[in-house]
Order: structure tokens, then sequence, then C-alpha cells
């Protein structure tokens, strides 16, 4: 992440320090210069280099919605996507089943990721809100349908025998159990849902028993994505939305920004009054860098490839003026 501050940093030097003739190039300054190309006042070409500044490129456009709660068929539209068409987002079953699920829903959208440039990532991952207690968990303790059973439980898990239990059951599951600062956590491996009963005395109020998991869209434009239908999939007036630039993987984002990335599993409340590592000190930070990083690239891209087409443009000129003068 270091090495990522210092390159950025050099990157700013180059955009605000590239000079020639004494006009800035690449800071944004260098907008509608005209170069005088024919014998007659006003023969011109007009030429514009966009800002390549980290404050400038980057704009990449994150929205996660809230937690689900409850099954269904999921489905929706995404309207506008190339400011003029929509594209109807085909449904699947939100269950607890193999191949359906959030994880199911977000494969869908990203089969068309290349026409409608929006991708999405499902987090199904339920976090006890508390330390695990000692005690039992209950005879019929469940875990989408297959029966886990009774099992002795240390406070924090300490000997690991809650999550031994549960993993060994977790390819019929799908869920994935380890323990972080004494806390259970689970991790739907698909994106199937994640439903528990049988809690027993160790987990009881300290877990939610239905969590069909947050669904994070991202399109690497900057530009809003406008969503019909998104109520079903918890998009709507509970989304966390923000447009991020390459500047703000330098340091620390605010927690409205990390919940728009979809850095916390559970709820907006997760990260109230919490400051988060940008960059690539995390996982989904590391995603989000790369997110960012591809605009980034494109909006160079696109500025190169206009000032190559006026390149191109000028010299097409030279040798009309070449011909004329023979």
């Amino acid at each position: 992440q270091g090495e990522i501050g210092k390159l950025m940093e050099e990157l700013d030097n180059i955009a605000n320090t590239t000079t020639y003739n004494g006009k800035q190039l690449l800071s944004g300054a260098f907008s509608n210069q005209q170069f005088q190309i024919g014998d007659k006042a006003n023969q011109t070409v007009n030429a514009t280099i966009g800002a390549t500044q980290s404050a400038k490129i980057g704009q990449t456009r994150f929205e996660t919605g809230s937690r689900i709660t409850a099954g269904g068929t999921l489905g929706f539209t995404i309207k506008n996507y190339d400011g003029v068409n929509d594209f109807k987002v085909q449904p699947v079953i939100l269950s607890t089943s193999a191949g359906t699920g959030l994880g199911a829903l977000a494969a869908e959208i990203n089969k068309s990721s290349d026409k409608t440039g929006v991708r999405a990532t499902a987090t199904v991952q339920t976090i006890s809100s508390g330390t695990i207690q000692a005690g039992n968990t209950g005879d019929t303790f469940t875990i989408n349908g297959v029966v886990i059973g009774k099992v002795a439980v240390q406070a924090g898990d300490k000997d690991g025998a809650l999550v031994s239990a549960i993993n060994a059951k977790k390819d019929t599951t799908g869920v994935e159990a380890s323990v972080v600062n004494g806390q259970l956590v689970l991790n739907s491996a698909d994106g199937r849902g994640i439903e528990l009963s049988g809690l027993g005395s160790s987990l009881s109020g300290n877990i939610a028993s239905v969590n069909y998991g947050r669904l994070s869209l991202v399109k690497n434009d900057g530009s809003d994505i406008i969503i019909s239908g998104g109520s079903t999939v918890g998009l709507g007036t509970a989304t966390a939305e923000a447009t991020v630039n390459l500047e703000s993987v330098k340091g620390q984002i605010a927690a409205s920004i990390a919940c728009a990335m979809g850095f916390n599993a559970m709820s907006t409340a997760d990260l109230v009054g919490k400051k988060q590592s940008a960059g690539v000190t995390t996982l989904q930070g590391a995603m989000a860098v790369m997110d960012i990083a591809d605009t980034a690239i494109a909006n160079l891209d696109t500025i190169r490839a206009n000032i190559g087409a006026t390149q191109n443009q000028i010299t097409s000129t030279i040798n009309n003026i070449s011909v004329t003068q023979v």
C-alpha cells in the first residue's frame, strides 16, 4: 500500500508538471486549444487533453443494497444502462439450495456486464453479534436444512468444537465456519442463503437466524446505476451508494463509502463511526482498488486516443498543405 501511495504521488507529479512551451499539458488546463492550420483566419484545429490527476480519474460507481432476510424470486431491470436502453436481469430463486441465492443472481448480472457495464458481487456472511457463549447448541441445531446436532461449546469456541462440527458438513450446507475475535463467522461459499435453527444456549439471541446476504453493484464509468424493481434485492431507499476516484485509495475512507463498496456483511450499522482502511490492506479494499484502477486505465486510454486522433488530423492537414504547396 505504501508503494501504491508513492506511485500515485508520482502520477500526480507528472500530471501537474508536464509542460510544453509554457503550457501545462496533463493537468486539465490544456482545454479547447486552437492550432492555426490554414492560410486564412479561423482555419483551425481544436484540441483538449483531459486532466490526469488521481483526483480526476478512476471515477467508479459503487452501490450496495440492504441485507435480505426473506426468500423468494429475485429479479430487476437496469434502466438506461447505455443512456437509452433497459436491461432485464433474469430472475433467480432465493433459497438455501445450491445454485440459488444472491450468488446466482450476481452470476446472472455478470453474464451481460460487457453490455450493461454493471458487475455484481454477493456477500452472504453471517456474524454473531457478540462472542460465542459457553453452553450447548440445540439437539436440532440445523444449518440450511442439515442437522448439525448438539455440540458442547466453550466460550469463544476455544477448543474449536463448534467450528469443526459445522465444517464437517460444509459440503452439504454450503456454509463454512470460522471464529474471529471470539465471534462466529459463517460464510456461504456460493452465495446461497444461510438459515439457522435450534441454536441452543450458546448462540440463541446472538446470531441472525436468516440471512440471504447483500448485493453489491459496480459500474466503471462512474454514472448512477438506475434500478427498477430493486427493492426485491435490497436496492432502493436503503441502498448505500458512492462514486469514488483513484485518490480515494490513498488513505482511510468514510464508513458511508465503505458501506457502498460492500465492506460490511450484515448492516450499515456495522460501520457507523468507523474509518476503514482503503487500498490493498484488506481483501474488500484490494478488489475495490482493482475496480477503480480499471476505470482509471480506461480514462487514460480515452485521453491517449483523443490525443492520437488530433495528431492524425494534424498529420493529414500537413500532408494536404504539402500537396497544395507542390
